[in-house]
């Protein structure tokens, strides 16, 4: 008997057998892979074969004789001292049975569980030795089927899409042998954790709910303007869902409720159209609780597997069963996520990151603010957009408040082509949505800024770093007189869990008529529902001061036009993307008084987008270099290509911590290891800390590393309840704390 798995302390009769894992793992990945492009559901056959093949070293006895010896619940975790290669098996069986096609299934079979790896390190594992396994494996488990041309719609004129076409085909049939492998080792190892994975409601269900949702606020609803206008959205939302899927564009203005009106439209789309999940897609971690926070209250009686909120990066290093079954693998129906967990797992290599990427097929993906996408990625995600949309059945929207220059044009040929627009006229939208008016006050320092908005009872100011919104607390709080209880600070410094807990103090400040100041980091701009009557913001590009433009008069309640006052910080220079942003808001504001004018913000991104391409025409890291010109040989660069897509050049450490129940549940991870509901409320208590302050920490001994690989705050003095996480005082400790 050859076995896939073990099980602790119990007789080898209650292993489970090799061949069972192969035909459970070959039928759920050809499922998989049926489902991937809705007019060839004879890709299956792919999926199949890959499930077959995947575990095929297993069949070696130096494998079987180290899944009988100690520690054999990770005898299967490659890379490990001791541990046998089991799959390079597959990925060699995969170029001898389809020399075709057969390098696509050997990045796959090769890859599941170290990750996909460049073209030179395949060809190298496929010229290794390995111990000999094809005696003892059943011949027809080597059988190749209906592996045919990948059914791409392929343009015979470019080589170069072709190339990218059968990357992103690869990626995808890999996705589906992860989870498929994933999901029947957890059916196997861990049927508790499985039984967690309940049904899901069908598109009907969550559309019907929404709408009853709908209905209940339109009730309660004051008559005005701007709601006479939100259901002007919702109705050419709704006149939009039987077009065909595709790329669509919603441009609507902040507090025009286009979080709504979206999901609207994608939930009456994919049941018209039979698709399958939605994705909403946020441009940053801080600013998706509240979406997440409105749709499980809008769902909240279908049951909790209907939103899935994922967007910290909660997948460690270190790699064990438990951590593998502990992944998202987007088995949803809505999923909120990021752009970067979604862009960054679309150019991924390794396993966790891809293992979701299959459920994309057949979905509408909502970006919202989808003019953030970073200038030097364009290329390589607009050319992932187009595909989605053209092969694997996906409706993208792309959901912003200020009209994106993505579209395909003359000077810009990397464009989205057939995008269309779900709102008839956006520049009279903006006309009849106008509640604000700008104004510039000029350079400033932070002295004559904290004079300025002591003279204010109630404001929002918006600042472009973390260290510059604590620098204005600081300052604002310790001023004489200074009332104690309407001073609030806001960044990604602070949890989720907090920043939602300060945010619900201020909507009740606001609401009840009280003073009110806030002082933020632009965590705040976009998908945060405030209503302040005075916003200041230290210049910006002007997406983001439209979005500031968001949280003033947001009702339009004011008798008037509310104030946003524009300011140039000289105590503070930003850079890198917020400083070229600002430098190009700054180029065009004497051309534009009002800087929220729809003109000034299509010159804005005719500059941002069109001048600003670089050498290498919106591809700065040249990712796309990585996928060559198809000439047979199917040469790609999967590991390269995701260390050059990243969307945060200084990518952050994430840290667990010790606020509110944040305490308890990092104790019972510390204590039971990761579990993806315990994962799942953990994401509410986490901060990014960049790697230059993450080693300062982890010097002065504030942070614990488990033996999961989670880090987690040791040191609860070190983070606070106004400004959160202290990076300015590695090793702090209260005073009153040290006394023995």
């Amino acid at each position: 008997m050859h076995f896939a798995h073990t099980l602790p302390d119990r007789a080898p009769e209650d292993w489970e057998p090799l061949e069972r894992h192969l035909q459970l793992v070959s039928d759920l990945a050809a499922q998989f892979a049926g489902e991937l492009i809705p007019r060839a559901p004879d890709v299956s056959a792919w999926g199949g074969a890959l499930g077959r093949w995947h575990d095929l070293g297993k069949y070696s006895a130096a494998f079987q004789a180290r899944i009988r010896g100690a520690d054999s619940a990770e005898a299967h975790i490659e890379g490990l001292p001791g541990r046998v290669d089991h799959s390079t098996a597959g990925a060699k069986h995969a170029m001898e049975s389809a020399p075709r096609w057969g390098r696509l299934l050997a990045y796959a079979l090769a890859g599941h569980h170290a990750g996909l790896a460049d073209t030179e390190k395949l060809s190298e594992r496929l010229n290794k030795t390995i111990e000999p396994w094809r005696h003892a494996a059943p011949s027809e488990w080597l059988a190749t089927g209906e592996i045919g041309r990948p059914p791409l719609s392929i343009d015979r004129n470019d080589a170069a899409r072709f190339a990218f076409q059968c990357a992103l085909f690869t990626r995808m049939l890999f996705s589906c042998l992860v989870d498929a492998d994933r999901l029947q080792t957890e059916a196997f190892c861990n049927p508790e954790r499985a039984a967690e994975r309940v049904a899901k409601p069908p598109m009907g269900d969550l559309s019907t709910a929404l709408n009853d949702y709908l209905k209940r606020l339109r009730d309660k609803a004051t008559p005005s303007p701007v709601n006479d206008q939100r259901a002007a959205v919702h109705g050419a939302c709704r006149a939009a869902v039987s077009q065909l899927p595709g790329l669509f564009s919603l441009t609507v203005p902040t507090g025009g409720g286009k979080t709504l009106a979206s999901l609207a439209f994608a939930l009456e789309h994919a049941q018209q159209h039979g698709l399958r999940r939605v994705v909403m897609a946020i441009p940053f971690t801080s600013i998706i609780e509240q979406t997440a926070e409105v749709y499980r209250k809008v769902f909240a009686e279908l049951g909790d597997g209907v939103v899935l909120e994922h967007h910290s990066n909660l997948d460690p290093e270190k790699e064990t069963r438990l951590n593998r079954l502990a992944a998202e693998n987007w088995d949803a129906p809505l999923v909120v996520t990021t752009n970067v967990q979604l862009f960054e797992s679309l150019f991924a290599c390794r396993t966790t990151p891809c293992q979701k990427l299959h459920r994309l097929a057949g979905s509408v993906i909502i970006l919202d603010e989808a003019q953030t996408l970073p200038v030097g990625l364009l290329r390589p995600c607009l050319a992932a957009l187009r595909e989605l949309a053209a092969d694997y059945g996906c409706s993208i929207v792309l959901c912003t408040a200020t009209q994106p220059a993505l579209e395909h044009r003359d000077d810009f040929k990397i464009g989205l082509e057939g995008v269309r627009e779900i709102i008839p006229e956006p520049e009279l939208l903006y006309s009849a949505m106008r509640r604000v008016e700008a104004d510039n006050l000029g350079a400033i320092d932070n002295d004559a800024l904290v004079e300025r908005l002591s003279a204010e009872p109630s404001w929002l100011t918006i600042v472009n770093t973390r260290a510059h919104a604590a620098e204005l607390y600081r300052r604002l709080r310790a001023m004489p007189d200074a009332p104690p209880d309407d001073l609030f600070h806001l960044s990604t410094l602070m949890c989720g869990q907090h920043r939602s807990d300060h945010l619900v103090k201020i909507r009740q400040r606001l609401k009840s008529g009280l003073t009110c100041r806030v002082v933020s980091t632009q965590l705040i701009e976009a998908g945060v529902d405030v209503d302040f009557p005075v916003v200041f913001r230290a210049m910006a590009g002007l997406d983001s001061i439209a979005q500031a433009a968001g949280r003033c008069n947001r009702e339009g309640r004011l008798p008037g036009l509310g104030k946003l006052w524009l300011f140039d910080p000289t105590d503070v220079k930003p850079h890198g993307y917020l400083g070229a942003t600002a430098a190009t808001a700054r180029e065009l504001l004497p051309d534009f008084p009002d800087p929220l004018d729809p003109d000034a913000v299509r010159k804005y991104f005719e500059l941002h987008y069109w001048k600003r391409s670089g050498d290498n025409r919106w591809d700065d890291n040249r990712v796309m270099e990585c996928f060559p010109e198809e000439r047979g040989e199917f040469a790609y660069d999967f590991r390269t290509a995701a260390e050059r897509f990243q969307f945060i050049e200084d990518a952050s450490q994430t840290l667990f911590v010790s606020y509110g129940d944040g305490i308890q549940l990092i104790e019972q991870l510390r204590q039971s290891g990761p579990q993806r509901w315990l994962l799942r409320k953990l994401q509410r208590y986490t901060v990014g800390v960049f790697q230059w302050a993450y080693n300062a920490l982890l010097a002065a001994r504030d942070i614990e590393i488990l033996d999961s690989g989670f880090s987690v705050l040791a040191n609860s003095d070190s983070y606070g309840h106004n400004l959160g996480l202290r990076l300015d005082a590695p090793g702090y400790r209260e005073p009153k704390n040290m006394v023995l």
